[in-house]
């Protein structure tokens, strides 16, 4: 078996080494790593992905959070495990938010598959949920599933090239039976009704050139959710956080302002 090493995402990005942590619940093993001071800050990545996903925004969202960078079950440090479900996955990481995390509760960023899977995390358990920001998060797949099956594959064709690689890596270390596995789940569990019970505060982030899920998505997700906001990043494809960190940073930031104390968020230089 070809084995491809990981490269920790701190070694790419300007912040002290994290810790990295092991949490069982069940027969389900988390594997995260933590990095920063301040308030709990959950990111989970998407389908195919890894905590590397997020070393542009890191560096930034450290300064004010404590950032725990989780790896879904079947994905990078977690790779040997099959996936599980999305309804899984929410559970696991409830019980994870619960035990591990001072206070109990955490703000939460959920990109792609991640987003669907904090969509029932916020929806099912909003005790363990002090925000939530959802970003180019699949979900409403009822009437696009053969749109968003055909289009899989193309996925980050709006990628920067600088992306590719982390891209192509993460998904050979995933396997082909997770990502289809995964695939399926996703394509077969709409959160249309869902997402309606999400009550906290919630910030809905989409690239108006994501070809995998478009920004009509967010628009119909904003509608459903209450008191959701929406914001376009124009000139972005699906994987927004890393091709327009500074655009995405300064949302995040802004948004969370708003839900925490004023003087813990350290905003972004320019």
């Amino acid at each position: 078996m070809l084995a491809i090493p990981s490269l920790p995402f701190w070694k790419q990005s300007k912040i002290e080494k994290p810790v990295e942590h092991t949490f069982r619940t069940g027969k389900h093993k988390i594997v995260y790593e933590t990095v920063g001071e301040g308030p709990s800050l959950l990111l989970v990545h998407g389908l195919s992905g890894s905590g590397r996903w997020w070393k542009n925004n890191l560096p930034v969202l450290s300064k004010s959070f404590t950032c725990h960078v989780l790896e879904l079950v079947g994905y990078g440090a977690n790779r040997a495990l099959k996936p599980l479900s999305l309804v899984s996955a929410a559970e696991a990481i409830a019980a994870f938010i619960a035990a591990e995390l001072p206070t109990g509760k955490t703000h939460v960023i959920g990109h792609s598959m991640g987003g669907h899977i904090c969509s029932y995390l916020a929806a099912r358990y909003p005790e363990r949920v002090d925000s939530l920001i959802l970003v180019a998060a699949s979900g409403l797949v009822r009437s696009d599933v053969v749109r968003m099956a055909l289009r899989l594959p193309v996925a980050g064709h709006y990628s920067p090239l600088d992306f590719l690689p982390t891209l192509a890596i993460d998904a050979l270390r995933a396997g082909p039976l997770n990502l289809f596995l995964s695939t399926l789940d996703i394509l077969g569990s709409d959160t249309t009704e869902i997402v309606k019970n999400i009550t906290a505060p919630t910030l809905l982030i989409f690239g108006d050139r994501d070809n995998l899920v478009p920004p009509a998505t967010g628009e119909a997700m904003h509608l459903l959710i209450p008191g959701s906001h929406l914001e376009i990043i124009e000139g972005a494809g699906h994987v927004l956080m890393w091709d327009h960190p500074k655009t995405f940073n300064r949302l995040v930031l802004n948004f969370l302002k708003k839900n925490i104390p004023s003087d813990v968020v350290t905003s972004p230089a320019d």
